[in-house]
């Protein structure tokens, strides 16, 4: 890859530079993070640039123009290069030679050049994402960090690190019973009237959960012989039945029916999971052991802190009005948190904890949250739990967080209202009924996960340049209608491309897609570095970007005989942007059509 070139190219001319200079150093002592390169968005400053003679300046005890001197010197005659320049305080400034992007051209038609290329150290990550409460359907909110996460999990994969996927089910506390509570008094009123006061005692105070799923729910159970057994039925009729009886099996049927909704919403979505983990399942008590995963994870942690205090970054364990605290504030938090409340109740951080245990007890190297905004004040306490949990298991574990920001629906120019009053919103299948699951996808990468995002659902419905995904998809499918007319015609391609055959490309539009294309690699391993996909749906719409203006402007299939060969060089060069556009829009989960 030409950047790869450029970057062994400095190191090179650096070894032999510190020889001249008599310093012992090797490359990678004195330039720890590696040579940096650059690419100009400007003409005039290269193909590709570098500041390393800046970088390299206050170790060298040099100015950095004299180091860009030195580093000159020893390049040698290399002849992908046309010109290397000094330019500035001391940039490098370096431009190819034709056949240096000929042979780059090359490797992407034989494969030679991968589109993706593996890390130095893959890393063994789980990745949790979506991890909606199983109270009611997937909303819009939802459906961005599915396509987030399911786009970083494939990218991840793809540069080499061991990648698995989990949604994190919150299916225990209040929140369960009171979707229980709610889908009774749902069906309670399908069959008889049901009074103010009777809602009002049945729901303690507590809000219930009022979309017309709940209600759809309840009437799946009225009409639905054997899910209640008649015993159940008649108890949870009774305004003064025994809760037991009945409660928790309305509670369980209403989470049943929603994963259900949820998982196949999530694959229509084209989002699978490796894993789905039950919040419950921590609280549970099993045989043989003293009580639940939680009140286990929480009393190791207590001995830790016993056993280590005063020692720096780890954060005690105490008692304070009738509560257990985890001193959070030791490791940054701007508060200590309660892990058992005085009554004995344990809090959603102390199941949090105990489930963050359960992943770096599984070998994790890395664990990458995707949480919603809302969350952001969570982050500091649950990464003192997980420096907490490092010391106690012994095992240095990286903590990444990824906030998802809202999604403004638009319509006609206007807001699309998503109030959640009355137990109302727009739900994830809604969106992909109406615009489809490419374009849902692909505008919710457009943007940074951490900035808030418009969708403009008429827009994702055009079939016009202006629809982001469709723009993409186009230039692809461009590629392929060239490549049928060319069948058509009888055009012979190639079965093994060589240099010669791409020497009629000599257009510096055609020079700069190939150099183009050539950084593919590298975005990808900025996604897996900052943990941002939308520069990659960026890059891909910058690539189909340059090949609808080359295809406009410029004649690929020629009628004339004696640009034969013009063409068939052309056609490569289609080829090429083609499998990149291919292969980096099956990344994000979007199909590559062959026809529009």
């Amino acid at each position: 890859m030409l950047d790869r070139w450029v970057q062994k190219s400095i190191e090179e001319s650096l070894s032999k530079f510190l020889k001249e200079l008599s310093r012992p150093e090797s490359v990678a002592e004195i330039l720890p993070k590696g040579v940096r390169i650059e690419f100009p968005k400007k003409d005039g400053f290269g193909d590709i640039s570098s500041p390393v003679s800046l970088n390299l300046a206050s170790a060298l005890k040099l100015p950095p123009r004299k180091v860009a001197e030195g580093l000159l010197r020893h390049f040698g005659n290399d002849r992908r290069f046309r010109t290397i320049e000094i330019a500035g305080p001391g940039y490098l400034n370096f431009t190819f030679e034709q056949s240096a992007l000929r042979e780059t051209l090359l490797g992407f038609l034989d494969g030679a050049i991968p589109l993706v290329e593996p890390v130095a150290t893959p890393r063994r990550i789980l990745l949790e994402f979506v991890s909606a409460n199983p109270t009611g359907p997937l909303h819009v909110g939802h459906g961005r960090g599915a396509a987030y996460g399911d786009a970083l999990a494939r990218i991840l994969k793809n540069i080499g690190h061991s990648v698995e996927t989990e949604y994190y089910i919150n299916d225990a506390g209040n929140q369960m019973e009171m979707l229980g509570r709610s889908t009774c008094l749902a069906w309670r009123s399908l069959r008889r009237q049901v009074s103010t006061e009777e809602v009002d005692g049945f729901l303690k105070g507590s809000t219930p959960y009022k979309g017309t799923y709940i209600k759809e729910i309840a009437k799946l159970i009225q009409e639905t012989p054997g899910l209640l057994t008649p015993e159940e039925e008649k108890a949870a009729e009774s305004s003064t039945g025994d809760e037991s009886q009945y409660l928790p099996k309305f509670t369980h049927l209403s989470q049943l029916l929603i994963m259900e909704g949820i998982r196949e919403d999530l694959v229509r979505f084209g989002v699978t999971f490796d894993r789905f983990f039950s919040e419950r399942e921590l609280h549970e008590e099993h045989s043989g052991s003293s009580g639940s995963a939680v009140q286990s994870w929480i009393g190791k942690i207590r001995d830790l802190t016993r056993e280590s205090t005063g020692s720096a970054g780890v954060p005690d364990v105490y008692e304070s009005e009738g509560a257990l605290w985890l001193r959070t504030t030791a490791l940054g938090d701007d508060k200590d948190r309660v892990l058992l409340r005085g009554d004995g109740r344990l809090t959603y951080f102390a199941a949090d904890i105990a489930y963050h245990a359960d992943k770096i007890q599984r070998g994790y190297e890395v664990l990458i949250d995707v949480w919603g905004a809302d969350h952001h004040g969570y982050i500091p306490r649950m990464e003192a739990a997980i420096q907490t949990l490092s010391l106690l298991l012994g095992h240095k574990t990286e903590f990444r967080v990824a906030l998802i920001q809202l999604v403004n629906l638009v319509r006609d120019g206007k807001p699309v209202s998503m109030s959640t009053r009355g137990g109302e919103f727009v739900t994830l299948r809604e969106v992909v009924d109406e615009v489809g699951v490419d374009a849902t996808r692909f505008i919710y990468l457009t943007r940074s996960h951490e900035s808030s995002l418009d969708f403009d659902l008429n827009r994702a419905r055009e079939k016009s340049m202006d629809n982001p995904v469709y723009y993409v998809q186009y230039a692809h499918a461009r590629v392929m209608s060239l490549l049928k007319q060319a069948e058509t015609r009888r055009v012979s391609l190639p079965e093994r491309w060589e240099g010669s055959d791409l020497e009629p490309l000599t257009l510096g539009e055609e020079g700069e897609m190939i150099r183009f294309m050539d950084r593919f690699p590298r975005v990808l391993h900025d996604v897996g570095s900052s943990l941002e996909v939308h520069p990659f749906s960026e890059y891909l719409t910058e690539m189909a970007r340059k090949f609808h203006h080359y295809y406009f402007h410029n004649r690929i299939l020629s009628q004339e005989p004696g640009d034969r060969n013009l063409m068939k060089a052309r056609l490569g060069l289609s080829i090429a942007v083609g499998r990149v556009l291919r292969t980096g829009l099956a990344l994000l989960g979007v199909t590559a059509p062959e026809s529009m």
